[in-house]
This record gives C-alpha cells, structure tokens and sequence, in this order.
C-alpha cells in the first residue's frame, strides 16, 4: 500500500528519483509521455512507492512544473532543481542534502525514465543492504551492471563531489571495490531517450500482452 507523507520515517533507505533533464533527444518532455493509463513519472513514481522503502524523493526540473503536477497528489517529496542545466550531478546532489537532513541510512538512485524497474528489484537491494550494510549494492542483469544503485550514507560526501552531467559513474568507478552486486536473471531495464527508444518499448509492451493473453 502507498505510503502517506506522514508515515515516512527520517531515516532508514531512501529512494531518490531523477527527474530532472531535458528530454533533449526526445524533443518533448519524455516523462510525459503514456505508459499505459498514466505517464511516465507517474509509473516510475508509483512503482517505487510499492516497495519497502522508508520515504520516496523525487527531483524534477523547474522549467517542467508539469512534471511535477504529475505526482503532486502521491505521497513522495518533490525537489525542484532550479539548476537543471548543470547536469545530472546537480539532481543527485540535491536528492543527497535531503537524505542526509533525513539522517537517512542509505540512498537508492532511480533513473525516471526506466520504467521496467520494479518494486521486486528495489527490495531486493533493500533486503541485501540490511543484511550486509554494504557501502554500495548495485544489480547485474544477466551480467551486466546497471540501475539502480543503493548507496550507503557512508558514501554521500563522495556522490556530493559529483559534477557535471555524468551522475555516480566517476564514484562507481573509483570505489569498484566497494560494490556488492546482485546478480538479477533479467535483462537490463531500457532507458527511453528518444522516439525510437519509445516506439520499442511500446512494441514489446505490446507484444508481451499479446503473448500473455489466454485467447491466443
């Protein structure tokens, strides 16, 4: 059941969503766009309320207060980055200040526009944080790394340090060491950047239903 605005906890992990770019090569505001019956931040958001997380924090980018009225009513923090144009760094630190105000334990950074994420992965680095308080647990999809990234708050003055338009790659990289990894028998969730990103996603959506109906 969604949390309400009350019953989330100052501390234990945080989820940050990053929702604050330009949707440059979409040429529209991609988070925007229809997943089914609602937008893309609308599931993004939703999704991650369905996990075991203590609170959600949302970023979202000032020139976009669309974006925002999208979530308005759902039981989430949103922070408005007023400084978008600084890149992905400026969101993340933005979520951190915030999570570290919490005296949250730990941070898990979503991507809003990846909408195959799902509460069942989210836990799953949740469960494996509580067992191990690692310093960082990111997933394997059939081998291959990506999101998203629980971060211990041993780790938020590094991801503070963070400029520029890369995100946590450059912290990732330097403290490879440090990561606890999950292997997860699935392929990698999509990122939907542009049209055709869109238009695949959608097809697949498309064809999966298809698959799964009882009248085939």
């Amino acid at each position: 059941m969604p949390k309400s605005k009350g019953d989330m906890t100052p501390s234990g992990i945080w989820i940050v969503i990053l929702a604050a770019g330009f949707s440059r090569r979409m040429g529209t505001p991609k988070l925007l766009l229809p997943i089914g019956e609602e937008t893309l931040i609308r599931h993004v958001a939703k999704q991650a309320l369905l996990s075991e997380a203590a609170g959600i924090a949302v970023v979202t980018n000032a020139a976009y207060p669309e974006v925002k009225g999208e979530i308005a009513d759902l039981p989430v923090v949103i922070l408005e980055n007023g400084h978008a144009e600084a890149g992905m760094s400026s969101s993340l630190r933005l979520g951190i200040e915030f999570l570290i105000k919490q005296n949250a334990d730990a941070g898990m950074i979503l991507l809003a526009d990846q909408p195959d994420i799902s509460p069942v992965f989210i836990n799953q680095l949740c469960q494996r944080f509580k067992v191990t308080s690692h310093p960082i647990i990111q997933p394997k999809y059939n081998g291959i790394p990506s999101h998203p990234v629980l971060f211990s708050n041993t780790v938020f003055d590094g991801l503070l340090q963070i400029s520029g338009d890369q995100g946590a790659r450059k912290l990732l990289k330097a403290r490879s060491t440090d990561i606890d990894w999950i292997e997860l028998p699935h392929t990698v969730p999509k990122d939907i950047d542009t049209p055709d990103d869109f238009k695949a996603y959608k097809t697949a959506k498309n064809q999966t239903t298809k698959n799964s109906s009882p009248f085939n």
